[in-house]
C-alpha cells in the first residue's frame, strides 16, 4: 500500500510558544447532566440542544440541563439510554434506544414506538442507525440486515417499495445523501455503495464500470464512516484486518481525478486500539474526525491531522478516550459527547485569542516584560531565563543571552523587570535585579551596555518609560525615580535622581500632555512634571477624601480622555482630572474580582484589564463591566498579572507566571444585534409544568392559589452565552428592568391577582440591546369572594336587602298608618255609630220620662245594650292592637272565653277543640283581628239563628296553614234560599283580606258548618 503515507502530526500546545490550541469546555454531573455518559447531540428548530444519555434524554439552553418529569396523562420514552436523536418534519424527535425506535412529541410528552416490518430475523449483532434526508424520508439503516424507511400511511419501518436502491443482501451502516447532487452513498461491511437518484444507478464492488477504487474491496475492503466533502472530495474510514495492530484507516479520494490523495491516515501511534467511526465537516469547511482514542482536526496548512486526545490533557482538553459522537450547531460550535461528559469547542477561536503557553521555563520563570520592537520583533523578559525574542510568526530567534557574563551577574541581570525601546535611538534597555540595566542592539541582539547605576542603590528597577522628550525614566524597589536624559550618552553617571517617593514604584506611565503618573505601593498615585521633576498632584486615600481612591497600592493606570484616568487598584478607580471626583467600579457594579494589575485601551476605547479573576473589559461610555473565562476561550488570564503590551495590529498581550497570551479585541467584542430571549421553562408553585403546552394557551390563567412562578431563559446561543447579560420585569407589578443573576431565572411569590406580562430582553458587552422583547401575557384569577361577578352579586345583594328593609320599614310605615286608619275608621263607624244611637236615644228618653214612663224605660235599655256593645267592641280593638296577644294561646284563650260566655248563657253546649303545637305559634295583628271578629260573628250568627243545642270549635295548623271549622247541631238553611246578609258578607269579606278560603256547608234540619283556611303571617 505504498499510495497510502502515514501524514500523522501530533501538535503539543503546551510545549511550544506560538503555536495554538482549542479550549474544550465539559459539562458534566455537577452542571446538570443526568450522566456523564454522553451519546449523542441534536438541535431542534428553535435551538434546544437535546442531549442523549445512557440513562436518558436532556434539553441544554446554554445555561441549564433540563431534564424531564412525567405525570399521568404523559407518556415517556422507553427507560432505555438514547442512542441517536433525529428531528422529524412535523416538528417531532426520533429516538433509537437499541432496537427500540419511536417518535416523541416535545410538547405534549407523548411518546409512539414504530414498529419495524422485516420479511426475516434481524440478527442479534445488528446495529442500527437512523438518517433522513433532504425529502423527509428517514431512512433505518440495519447493519447486519439491510435498509428499511418509514411508510407515513403504515406508519411503520418497512424495507419494501425502498425510494433508493440497496445492494442485493447488504447490511447498511448508514446513509450519507449529497443533497446537491441527488447521490446517496452507503456503508456497509461489504464495501461502499453510490446510488445515483437523477439516473437510477447503483455502483458498487459488483457493478463498478468507471473502476472507482473506494469500490475495490482491496482498496476499501468496509465502510466504517464516510464524508462526501464540499470540495467534492471523499474521506472514508475502514477497519484494517491484516495488520498486526488492527485499527481504522482513513482515506482520502478526489473522484475528479479518480486518485486517491496522500493526505490519509493508517495506524496511529501511541495507542493500542484506535476506532474512527465519526467524521464531520463543518459549516467553514474543517474536517474532523472522531472514535475510539481519536479526535482529529485536519490542518489545511499542514495537508495533516493534528490529535487532541492527549495522554496527559492538561485543564482545558478533552479528558475521555472515546469521541462518541461529533455534532455541529447552528453557531458553528462543534459538541462532543463521551464517556466523560460534553466538550464544546468553537474552533473558530482557535485562531482569534491565539492563546500561548511557555513551557520550559520552570523554576523562577515568570514572564514580567513584553515589547513588540520597531522592526516587528516580539521581546519576552523572563524572571529567571532573560529574554526570548520570537519574530513576526513567533518562531523562535537564537542567540540572545548574557553569555559573557559570570554566573553570579547573569542572575542579575538575567531577571527581568521590564523591557523599554527608545523611540529615537532604536535600542532596547531591559530592567533587571539589584539595580541592574542592560541595553541591547535590536540588530545584532547583544548587549551595548551592562549599567549597574549607583543611583538606584542596588535596588530592583521595576519600571521604565519613554517620555515625550526622549528620556527615560525608572522606577525602583525602594522608591527612587531616576531619570536619564536621552541627549547624554549611556553610562552609570547619566541617570540622575528626580523624587524619592520612599515606597515600591509599581506603574509608571506618560500621559497624552505629557505629564509622568507614578503608581506606589500603598502610598496612592503622583502626577508628575516631567520637565521640573514637581508633583503636581497626589491622589491618595489617607491625604483627603476629595482625592479618596479605593486602595493606596496603585497597579496601573491608563488615560481615557483628556480629563479622565482608569486607576487599577484592589478595585478599579476612574479618576477624574480636571474635577478631582473618583468614582470607584466595584463588585457591586459587576467587577469580577480585585486586584486590578494590567489596563490596556483597545481603538475603540474599551480598557482591558487582569484582575485576580482573570480579564475582564470595562465599556467607560454605556458603563459596563465585563469578564471573560474559559466559556469565551480565555484561559489563564489570572496567571498574567505581571506585564501587557499593545501590538501595532490592534492586538492585546497579557503575560505573567509562564503564561502569555494575546486576542483581537474587535473578534472577542460581539458586535452582533443580541438574539431574542426565549422562555426555555415555567415552574408554577415548585412543579415544572410543559413549557410548550403553557406557551401554546391563548390565554394563561392561573387560579388564586397558583399565585409563585419561576421564569427560566436563555437566549438560546452557545458561543455567545456568556457575552450576554439579561433583563427582565413583570409589567403588572414592577415597570423597572432588573438584570438577571447567573442562573437565568425570575421568581415572583405570592402574587395578587390580575393581569400580568413577563418581559425578556438581552443586552450585550457593547451596549446594545435584542430587537425583539419576548412578552409573556398571564392572568392569575381572583379568589370567588374577590371576584368582579360576586362582588356585583354581593352588591346587588346589598343594594337588595337594603331595599328590603326599606320596603319593610314603609310597609310597616304603610301598615302603621292602614292601622291608625282601620282603628278610626272602626271607631268611627261603630263608636260613632253607636255614641250616635245613644245620643238620640237619651235624647227620645228624655223627652218620654215625664209623658211615657215606659216609652223612656225602653229607650233606657236600649241605651245600655248600645253601650255595651260598644265597650266590648272598644275591648276589641284593645285587644287586637296589644302586641302581647300576638300569640295563638292568646287567640284561643279569647276566642274560648267569648264563645262560652255567650253560648253558656243561651244553654248551648261548647266542645272547643286544638292541637297542642299551634300554641307556639304566632299572628299578626291584622290577621288576628280578622280571625276573632270572624270567629265572633259565626258564634253569635249561631246563637241568633241556628236554635241548636251544641257547638263544636275545631283549630289546627299544618304547614304553615291555619284551620278553623265551627260545627253546630241546629236548623240548618238552604244556601240558596237565604240572602246574604251583613254578618255574612262581612266574614267572606275578612277571609279574603286574611288571604283565606271560607266555606259554608248547610242543610235544612241538619246544622252548619262553617271551615276556614288562612295562611300564617
Amino acid at each position: 500500500m505504498c499510495w497510502r503515507p502515514l501524514f500523522w502530526i501530533l501538535l503539543i500546545p503546551s510545549i511550544l510558544f506560538g503555536q495554538y490550541t482549542y479550549v474544550f469546555n465539559r459539562y458534566s454531573l455537577t452542571d446538570g447532566l443526568n450522566t456523564n455518559k454522553v451519546n449523542c447531540v441534536w438541535q431542534d428548530q428553535q435551538g434546544f440542544l437535546w442531549i442523549g444519555t445512557e440513562v436518558g434524554i436532556q434539553r441544554f439552553d446554554g445555561r441549564k440541563f433540563a431534564s424531564f418529569r412525567y405525570f399521568q396523562n404523559e407518556s415517556p420514552p422507553p427507560s432505555l439510554g438514547i442512542d441517536q436523536i433525529i428531528g422529524d418534519e412535523d416538528g417531532k424527535i426520533w429516538l433509537l434506544q437499541g432496537s427500540q425506535i419511536g417518535r416523541f412529541d416535545s410538547s405534549t410528552f407523548q411518546y409512539e414506538s414504530v414498529k419495524i416490518g422485516a420479511d426475516r430475523d434481524i440478527p442479534a449483532r445488528n446495529e442500527f442507525r437512523l438518517f433522513k434526508d433532504s425529502k423527509g424520508i428517514v431512512f433505518l439503516c440495519a447493519s447486519k440486515y439491510g435498509l428499511f424507511w418509514y411508510d407515513r400511511n403504515l406508519g411503520m419501518f418497512v424495507n419494501t417499495g425502498l425510494p433508493i436502491q440497496v445492494p442485493t443482501n447488504w447490511g447498511i451502516n448508514n446513509v450519507i445523501e449529497s443533497a446537491e447532487t441527488g447521490e446517496y452513498f452507503l456503508t456497509s461491511e461489504e464495501g461502499l455503495a453510490l446510488f445515483d437518484s437523477r439516473t437510477g444507478s447503483l455502483f458498487y464492488k459488483d457493478h463498478n464500470p468507471d473502476q472507482i477504487p473506494f469500490f475495490n474491496p482491496n482498496v476499501l475492503p468496509n465502510t466504517i464512516s464516510f464524508l462526501k466533502s464540499t470540495d467534492r472530495t471523499w474521506w472514508a474510514t475502514y477497519w484494517d484486518y491484516n495488520t498486526v495492530k488492527q485499527s481504522s484507516v482513513l482515506l482520502h479520494y478526489d473522484p475528479k481525478l479518480k486518485t486517491l490523495l496522500s493526505d490519509t491516515l493508517e495506524h496511529q501511534p501511541n495507542y493500542d486500539y484506535v476506532l474512527l467511526n465519526q467524521i464531520l465537516e463543518t459549516e467553514n469547511g474543517q474536517l474532523w474526525v472522531g472514535g475510539a482514542n481519536s479526535l482529529l482536526s485536519y490542518e489545511k496548512n499542514l495537508r495533516g491531522f493534528s490529535q487532541y486526545l492527549k495522554s496527559s490533557p492538561s485543564e482545558f482538553d478533552i479528558k475521555a478516550t472515546h469521541i462518541r459522537n461529533l455534532f455541529e450547531d447552528r453557531e458553528g460550535n462543534i459538541w462532543l459527547s463521551t464517556e466523560n461528559g460534553l466538550y464544546v469547542v468553537d474552533p473558530k477561536m482557535r485562531d482569534i485569542y491565539n492563546i500561548l503557553v511557555i513551557d520550559g521555563l520552570k523554576k523562577e520563570s515568570a514572564v514580567n516584560a513584553l515589547l513588540e520592537t520597531q522592526n516587528g520583533e516580539n521581546w519576552i523578559g523572563t524572571w529567571g531565563i532573560g529574554i526570548l525574542i520570537y519574530n513576526q510568526k513567533f518562531q523562535e530567534i537564537p542567540g540572545i543571552g548574557f553569555n559573557d557574563l559570570n554566573q553570579e551577574d547573569v542572575n542579575l541581570y538575567g531577571k527581568i523587570w521590564d523591557l523599554c525601546q527608545h523611540k529615537t535611538s532604536g535600542t532596547i534597555w531591559s530592567a533587571s535585579q539589584s539595580g541592574t540595566l542592560a541595553v541591547f542592539d535590536p540588530k545584532t541582539k547583544q548587549v551595548l551596555h551592562y549599567l549597574r547605576p549607583p543611583v538606584f542603590e542596588e535596588s530592583t528597577v521595576r519600571q521604565i518609560i519613554e517620555d515625550r522628550q526622549g528620556n527615560l525614566w525608572f522606577g525602583t524597589q525602594s522608591g527612587q525615580l531616576v531619570k536619564w536624559d536621552g541627549k547624554h550618552p549611556i553610562g552609570n553617571g547619566s541617570l540622575q535622581s528626580v523624587l524619592n517617593l520612599k515606597t515600591i514604584i509599581l506603574r509608571l506611565y506618560v500621559d497624552k500632555d505629557g505629564l509622568l503618573w507614578v503608581g506606589t505601593h500603598k502610598d496612592g498615585v503622583y502626577v508628575i512634571d516631567p520637565k521640573r521633576g514637581e508633583i503636581l498632584n497626589h491622589y491618595d486615600r489617607e491625604l483627603s477624601d476629595r482625592n479618596l481612591i479605593s486602595d493606596n497600592s496603585v497597579m496601573d493606570i491608563q488615560q481615557f480622555n483628556d480629563s479622565i484616568f482608569f486607576v487599577g487598584s484592589d478595585i478599579l478607580n476612574i479618576v477624574n482630572k480636571n474635577s478631582g471626583n473618583i468614582k470607584n467600579i466595584t463588585q457591586r457594579d459587576g467587577l469580577n474580582g480585585s486586584k486590578i494589575s494590567q489596563m490596556l485601551m483597545d481603538d475603540d476605547g474599551t480598557l482591558w484589564f487582569i484582575s485576580n479573576n482573570g480579564l475582564s473589559s470595562y465599556n467607560y461610555q454605556k458603563d459596563i463591566v465585563n469578564s471573560y473565562n474559559n466559556l469565551h476561550e480565555i484561559i489563564y488570564g489570572e496567571k498574567t498579572s505581571a506585564t501587557k503590551w499593545k501590538m501595532n495590529n490592534g492586538e492585546l498581550w497579557f503575560g505573567g507566571e509562564d503564561v502569555v497570551f494575546g486576542f483581537d479585541p474587535s473578534i472577542l467584542k460581539n458586535n452582533e444585534t443580541p438574539p431574542a430571549v426565549v422562555l426555555t421553562d415555567f415552574k408554577l408553585l415548585n412543579r415544572f409544568l410543559n413549557r410548550d403546552s403553557i406557551l401554546a394557551q391563548k390565554e394563561i390563567t392561573f387560579k388564586h392559589d397558583q399565585n409563585s412562578v419561576t421564569f427560566y431563559f436563555s437566549a438560546l446561543t452557545f458561543n455567545k452565552q456568556y457575552q450576554l447579560q439579561y433583563y427582565y420585569r413583570l409589567l403588572g407589578l414592577n415597570d423597572d428592568w432588573v438584570r438577571a443573576e447567573r442562573n437565568l431565572t425570575a421568581n415572583y411569590t405570592t402574587l395578587p391577582p390580575g393581569r400580568y406580562t413577563f418581559q425578556l430582553k438581552s443586552r450585550n458587552f457593547q451596549g446594545k440591546e435584542s430587537e425583539k422583547i419576548t412578552a409573556l401575557d398571564f392572568k392569575i384569577l381572583p379568589p370567588f369572594y374577590a371576584s368582579s361577578w360576586f362582588i356585583v352579586l354581593i352588591g346587588l345583594l346589598i343594594i337588595g336587602l337594603v331595599y328590603f328593609f326599606y320596603k319593610l320599614k314603609i310597609n310597616q310605615l304603610l301598615a302603621l298608618e292602614r292601622l291608625r286608619n282601620k282603628v278610626a275608621r272602626d271607631l268611627h263607624d261603630d263608636m260613632g255609630s253607636t255614641l250616635s244611637t245613644i245620643n238620640i236615644l237619651s235624647s227620645m228618653a228624655k223627652s218620654k220620662i215625664v209623658s211615657d214612663t215606659v216609652k223612656s224605660s225602653t229607650y233606657l235599655t236600649k241605651i245600655t245594650d248600645n253601650s255595651q256593645r260598644m265597650m266590648e267592641d272598644m275591648d276589641d280593638i284593645v285587644w287586637s292592637i296589644k302586641p302581647d296577644n300576638d300569640n295563638m294561646h292568646k287567640i284561643i284563650a279569647r276566642m274560648r272565653e267569648y264563645a262560652t260566655g255567650v253560648l253558656e248563657a243561651k244553654d248551648i253546649t261548647l266542645q272547643f277543640q286544638t292541637e297542642e303545637h299551634i300554641y307556639a305559634e304566632k299572628l299578626n295583628m291584622e290577621s288576628r283581628r280578622d280571625l276573632f271578629l270572624i270567629f265572633k260573628e259565626v258564634i253569635n250568627n249561631t246563637v241568633k239563628y241556628a236554635h241548636c243545642n251544641a257547638v263544636t270549635v275545631h283549630i289546627n295548623i299544618d304547614k304553615k296553614r291555619l284551620y278553623m271549622t265551627i260545627k253546630d247541631d241546629g236548623i240548618g238553611f238552604d244556601l240558596t234560599q237565604v240572602a246574604a246578609g251583613n254578618g255574612l258578607e262581612n266574614i267572606k269579606n275578612r277571609s279574603l283580606s286574611l288571604g283565606g278560603h271560607l266555606q259554608i256547608k248547610s242543610t235544612p234540619g241538619q246544622g252548619t258548618e262553617i271551615n276556614l283556611e288562612i295562611p300564617m303571617r
